[in-house]
């Protein structure tokens, strides 16, 4: 027992009454009580106290049908069971679990989880709660076929933005509904019938197909797809292998090739045996869109184009942060910021946007040759682009994309530029000081970086306070290496100074909603202060300086500036070393 085995049922069941064994398991219990749940004995299992009850059975050792049935009689008035079952074979159990009215849970099996299921023998945490009734579907059955399923539907739930209205066309939708609703922050859940023309265009924000319902041809199945998805919207489609039919792609070209007519594919999935056992553990795992996909299912993630926006910002309603819930502050108020709101989610969201490096990167040239000079369309093209070069380390194409930046900071600024343009002047203003440094303009870089210090983040969000901290800081270790030591000290005390301001703004009209106040917002507002404790360390412990330079910087932590840059950074080197 351990704390991770407390971690896990906590990420499904959430704190909770959880009866166990407390005389076998008195420790386990204590770390489940620190973990906020109320453990209590299984003599106690039949005691309702209000709150759901779980309970916690160890089934190590030979079972037979009548010993594993006497073993569950405690947890017959409980919502929810846990077993550790330490490798027992799985199909008597599972059959016994099913006949007692129980169910797989449906948040049991996370993506990550999938290989480590097997046909003979379950893993050594499994999840089950009181059947839902209805016909039994995979959450009710044992074996290899069901668990794809599950796996299928964990992986669509990843794709799953916050308060998406998602819409699952496909075999076994009702298990899919109950996994998406396990383990998505979807706001609407609904499954599809064999027609689709009732429901509204450019309504549904993502798609799961997998098996859909072709009644007729496939392609006209993607083509209703096409018109009800939203213009920033998802599709995760799947179809067998090797089947043929004309409800069905014949093969990958012909998915590939039907799927690009009408979105941007972004990866494909593969799900296969580990080994040549089928009834051993199976993989479901990404690869890049371009590698060969060879094996027993058809698994394809694409997006819509949101190109296909342009002339329909009436009909944006960001999901997250719907304008009926609002007044949102200017940080999220996406739909009167950008001449084609659909872009952001598609282009900009880290975590949300296109995950296909190239169709994004074309994507955002689009945007930069067709939007307005001085729309936040532009500025935040000019940033995924200006990024992708960084990222790439590809200092040929900077002086392309320099001129656009520096004529885009330049805009005349008067109290009519709206708030997200604001926004990425200063954004981009920092860009430019990273991309000088690619190309060894160092003193370049200087006046960039002070452009970003000393641009007014007030007129967008203390959030964008990052930009100005990391800018001073930037500019500090370029001075550093000067040998000037009295302007990177003006610099890491800029930085503080930044940091210390926006710690002190008013946040409360900031943070959205008070009942529903941005979940990131104070995440968000740490990393501002962390940032700026970074300056601090420089300041504090310069005295370090002239007597080691490495002991000096050894105390301040660079991966606070832009942890996601520096993680994929670390990513792109780790890739460098496997391929060498």
């Amino acid at each position: 027992m351990s704390i991770q085995t407390a971690a896990a049922i906590l990420q499904r069941l959430g704190p909770c009454r959880i009866a166990l064994d407390l005389e076998k398991f008195g420790d386990f219990a204590r770390e489940l009580a620190l973990a906020g749940c109320d453990p209590v004995d299984l003599t106690e299992a039949h005691n309702p106290r209000g709150g759901k009850l779980a309970v916690f059975l160890d089934v190590a050792g030979p079972f037979n049908g009548a010993a594993f049935g006497k073993a569950l009689l405690p947890a017959a008035k409980a919502d929810f069971l846990v077993l550790q079952s330490s490798g027992q074979p799985r199909h008597s159990l599972e059959s016994a679990l099913f006949d007692a009215g129980w169910e797989r849970h449906p948040g049991g099996m996370m993506a990550h989880d999938y290989a480590s299921w097997s046909a003979y023998a379950l893993p050594g945490l499994t999840h089950y709660r009181r059947a839902s009734g209805g016909e039994p579907g995979a959450l009710r059955q044992s074996g290899v076929e069901a668990d794809a399923l599950v796996a299928r539907y964990a992986m669509a739930a990843n794709h799953v933005r916050p308060g998406d209205h998602v819409l699952i066309d496909g075999a076994g939708a009702t298990d899919g509904k109950a996994i998406l609703t396990a383990l998505s922050r979807a706001a609407r859940i609904d499954t599809a019938g064999a027609d689709l023309a009732d429901i509204p265009d450019n309504s549904v924000d993502l798609i799961i197909a997998i098996e859909p319902q072709a009644s007729g041809d496939w392609i006209a199945r993607l083509d209703d797809h096409a018109r009800i998805l939203r213009c920033d919207g998802r599709i995760v489609l799947g179809w067998r292998h090797g089947q043929s039919g004309h409800a069905r792609p014949q093969d990958w070209d012909a998915l590939v090739e039907a799927v690009s007519a009408r979105f941007l594919p972004e990866t494909r999935w593969l799900q296969h045996g580990l080994t040549n056992d089928a009834g051993g553990p199976q993989t479901l795992y990404a690869v890049p869109l371009e590698q060969e996909a060879d094996c027993d299912w058809m698994l394809l993630v694409a997006s819509a184009n949101p190109l296909a926006g342009e002339g329909r910002a009436d009909e944006f309603d960001h999901p997250a942060f719907p304008a009926a819930e609002g007044p949102w502050p200017a940080l999220v108020s996406f739909g009167g910021a950008y001449d084609n709101p659909w872009l952001y989610r598609a282009m900009v969201q880290m975590g949300e946007r296109l995950s296909h490096d190239v169709t994004l990167a074309r994507l955002a040239e689009c945007v930069i040759e067709d939007a307005r000079p001085d729309s936040a369309d532009r500025g935040a093209a000019l940033a995924v682009l200006g990024y992708r070069i960084l990222e790439m380390r590809l200092p040929d194409l900077v002086q392309s994309i320099l001129p656009v930046i520096a004529a885009y900071v330049d805009l005349p600024a008067d109290d009519a530029m709206p708030p997200h343009v604001r926004r990425w002047r200063i954004s981009l203003a920092f860009l430019a000081g990273r991309l000088s440094e690619l190309t060894g303009e160092r003193e370049a870089a200087k006046r960039w970086y002070r452009i970003a210090a000393q641009a007014d983040w007030r007129d967008f969000s203390p959030l964008l306070a990052t930009k100005g901290i990391a800018a001073s800081f930037y500019e500090a270790r370029l001075h550093l290496a000067d040998g000037d030591k009295e302007s990177a000290l003006a610099c890491f005390r800029a930085g503080l100074d930044t940091a210390l301001a926006a710690a002190a703004f008013p946040h409360a009209e900031q943070i959205g909603p008070a009942d529903r106040p941005l979940s990131f917002y104070l995440q968000e507002l740490a990393e501002v202060i962390d940032m700026g404790s970074q300056c601090a360390n420089a300041l504090a412990h310069f005295p370090m300086y002239d007597r080691d330079q490495g002991l000096f910087w050894r105390q301040v932590d660079m991966r606070r500036f832009g942890l996601a840059s520096w993680a994929r950074d670390l990513e792109r080197e780790n890739q460098r070393l496997r391929a060498g």
